[in-house]
């Protein structure tokens, strides 16, 4: 299974598991080579959140592989089991 997250400017956003990363991907770059745009974010949880992306910003995805077994471990700063990971 993989997971994703995003970091704009120096804040990181976990995405929602049905995440179209290239989908993001694509708006990301968009939104820089236009001069800047405001760009939603697919997040877990009950927010929206829309982020104003432009060049010089400092955007970064990452994609992990996580065992579907995996069990929580506060050691690991981005966890990535939650209820509000679960997609209904």
């Amino acid at each position: 299974m993989q997971a994703h997250t995003v970091t704009v400017g120096g804040r990181l956003f976990r995405l929602s598991t049905s995440s179209d990363v290239t989908s993001l991907s694509a708006a990301l770059t968009a939104a820089v080579r236009r001069g800047g745009a405001m760009v939603s974010l697919p997040v877990v949880g009950e927010v929206g959140v829309e982020v104003l992306v432009s060049p010089g910003v400092s955007v970064v995805l990452e994609t992990y592989e996580v065992d579907p077994r995996a069990e929580f471990d506060p050691a690991v700063p981005v966890p990535w089991f939650a209820t509000d990971d679960i997609d209904f």
